[in-house]
């Protein structure tokens, strides 16, 4: 049986076939192309980040474009946003870290890393250890109201007998001890007494003993010197911004 050449078929077909069939092929031809290099921009092509209107003057990198870096010394009043997320903290916190520091807070101490939307006390731990407060943010004299609604100068104007270590086992309701009297206790000092109040604050108030767990630097051993009222005077709070 003989075999028909296709070429030679080809010239077989009229003018306007023979066009339609070049057009054809043109177009295969060229959607193969297009696809071809739309291939080759998503694999290679470096992806433009977008970032939503109406963001801070500190700009905030995707983790992906930052590689991450060891981490160091930083003092929160001057790091930049680059470096926390080198360190591996998510850029919608470090978003809020920059918020809460334009709005004027300094931060004094590790644990007033906590007080930024969003951040753990993952977060705060394991960044706490490298943790350097510039001398501007560090004066420990700097007048401010915590959040028991008690002025620091009115705090600490009590007599010195009353902030003296009970001797023996006292329960005291964690709801409604201030700093003053939660120093008292033996093995809890400024940071922990502060710890306490804020973590207070954050949730509304306590509806267990066992909620100072969550607290990293409040030791297991502590718990036995607290109760909470049968019935606790809870503050409600938005879970939207909580």
């Amino acid at each position: 049986m003989m075999r028909t050449n296709p070429f030679r078929t080809f010239f077989y077909f009229s003018k306007s076939d023979r066009r339609a069939v070049v057009a054809v092929g043109c177009i295969v031809v060229f959607a193969v192309g297009v696809m071809m290099v739309v291939d080759a921009l998503k694999t290679n092509g470096p992806e433009a980040v977008k970032h939503p209107a109406g963001k801070d003057s500190a700009t905030v990198a995707s983790a992906e474009e930052t590689p991450s870096v060891p981490l160091h010394v930083f003092d929160p009043n001057t790091v930049d946003s680059l470096t926390l997320i080198g360190f591996g903290i998510e850029a919608w916190k470090v978003k809020n870290f920059l918020r809460y520091r334009a709005a004027g807070k300094g931060f004094r101490s590790a644990e007033d890393l906590g007080d930024t939307y969003g951040w753990t006390a993952e977060d705060v731990q394991r960044l706490s250890p490298y943790v350097s407060v510039g001398t501007a943010f560090a004066n420990p004299k700097r007048d401010t109201t915590p959040r028991d609604g008690k002025r620091k100068g009115e705090r600490d104007s009590k007599p010195l007998n009353e902030l003296k270590k009970f001797q023996t086992l006292t329960v005291v309701d964690v709801n409604e001890a201030d700093t003053a009297l939660l120093r008292r206790i033996p093995g809890i000092g400024r940071k922990i007494s502060e710890a306490i109040v804020r973590y207070r604050h954050r949730l509304g108030g306590f509806h267990s003993v066992g909620q100072l767990g969550e607290i990293p630097i409040v030791s297991p051993e502590l718990l036995e010197w607290f109760t909470v009222a049968p019935q606790p005077s809870l503050r409600q709070i938005n879970l939207n911004k909580a």
